[in-house]
């Protein structure tokens, strides 16, 4: 890797809206970026930059480069690009070439020309499991030595089995009347995901036909979750799904998951899939997750994401996380203290955890202010 003297904190910055061609991520990127500028400024002394759409980098020649429409579609199409154009490597190299890439769910394509030109990135993204106290980061890395570095702070996600025993017992409160006709959950998603991409096009139900028949053979009504930022049947029922055999279901996804009632998640690669193990329930990928997520820290294998659960908000973590490409400033054992759900409040994102916990909090405060 090479000598370091600036970071940079971008992302997908090629990634379009599903409904035109404009940026769906400058403000995921931004909001990283101001949340660890002061920590990596005070860990190297460095320059930080943020990188976003069109600032610096304008999308288009990127997608000309790589024979792609300028629309959601054609961003899938090179998502997963492993020979990369020469014009991209080039721009690429004249705006990595001296940085070390912090990256908010950085494209494939984009993590293998940065490792082709011997840039080396700290990817974050928001890590499948959600119910813990607050949401935290997944990190993955093409450095083996940051690798290393980052593996001191990796939790063993067998640790995490306790928060969803607490969160189910919270369901039972939440949902004691809840009623399944069904022991299989199906799960919708967004339109537009990375965890939806294969072989460059965006998948949705309606690619799983002979699998949701087989599915239909096993049980006679089938639950469907579908996403909140995706109300519609996400190709459910164009894939051949009779209506009457559907459960649509608005309940709360971790009430569902915490019902005895739920045996089996199927869904093309959401999170919930991640998570339905920890409650007892067994997970069936159409497709697979984008997580590759390390266990125990001695069975750990490098390129895979580690669970970062706290850390990132200090100094200290990224002196280490740096410190094997880069000199850093002495450790000050500062660390902060964060309440429960400061991420999510910050990232304006609950992922349903609110109706479960800080909701109910809310309305006994509303209930009380109504009786006086």
């Amino acid at each position: 890797m090479r000598p370091v003297e600036h970071l940079i904190v971008t992302g997908d910055f090629l990634r379009p809206t599903d409904r035109g061609f404009r940026s769906s991520q400058t403000e995921n990127i931004r909001w990283l970026y101001r949340l660890i500028r002061g920590h990596l400024a005070r860990a190297a002394g460095l320059p930080v930059d943020c990188l976003v759409w069109g600032e610096g980098l304008p999308p288009e020649p990127f997608y000309e480069a790589f024979g792609a429409e300028c629309s959601a579609a054609g961003w899938a199409s090179f998502f997963h690009a492993e020979a990369v154009p020469p014009a991209v490597l080039e721009a690429l190299e004249a705006r990595f070439g001296r940085a070390l890439v912090i990256g908010f769910e950085l494209a494939e394509w984009c993590k293998a020309a940065l490792s082709h030109l011997g840039i080396a990135f700290i990817d974050l993204n928001i890590h499948p499991v959600r119910f813990l106290p607050d949401v935290f980061f997944g990190a993955q890395t093409n450095d083996p030595e940051i690798f290393a570095a980052l593996l001191g702070h990796h939790s063993d996600p067998d640790g995490f089995y306790g928060w969803a025993d607490l969160l189910a017992a919270t369901a039972v409160k939440f949902t004691p009347d809840l009623r399944l006709d069904s022991p299989a959950l199906l799960v919708g998603q967004t339109r537009v995901d990375r965890s939806l991409v294969r072989g460059g096009e965006l998948l949705d139900l309606t690619r799983f036909t002979p699998e949701l028949q087989a599915l239909l053979l096993r049980h006679r009504m089938l639950g469907f979750k579908p996403h909140p930022y995706n109300p519609g049947d996400f190709g459910l029922f164009t894939a051949g799904v009779p209506f009457r055999r559907v459960q649509m279901l608005k309940a709360n996804a971790y009430a569902l998951l915490a019902s005895d009632q739920l045996k089996e998640v199927v869904g093309i690669s959401s999170s919930l899939l991640v998570e339905a193990p920890y409650f007892g329930k067994r997970a069936s990928f159409l497709h697979r997750s984008p997580f590759d997520l390390a266990g125990a820290r001695q069975q750990a294998r490098e390129g895979q994401h580690l669970s970062i659960v706290d850390g990132v908000l200090s100094a200290d973590f990224w002196r280490d996380a740096l410190a094997p490409r880069l000199a850093v400033t002495a450790k000050d054992g500062l660390r902060m203290a964060l309440p429960p759900n400061s991420l999510r409040i910050s990232l304006r994102n609950f992922w349903g955890f609110n109706e479960l916990s800080s909701d109910f909090v809310v309305q006994l405060y509303q209930a009380g202010a109504a009786r006086r």
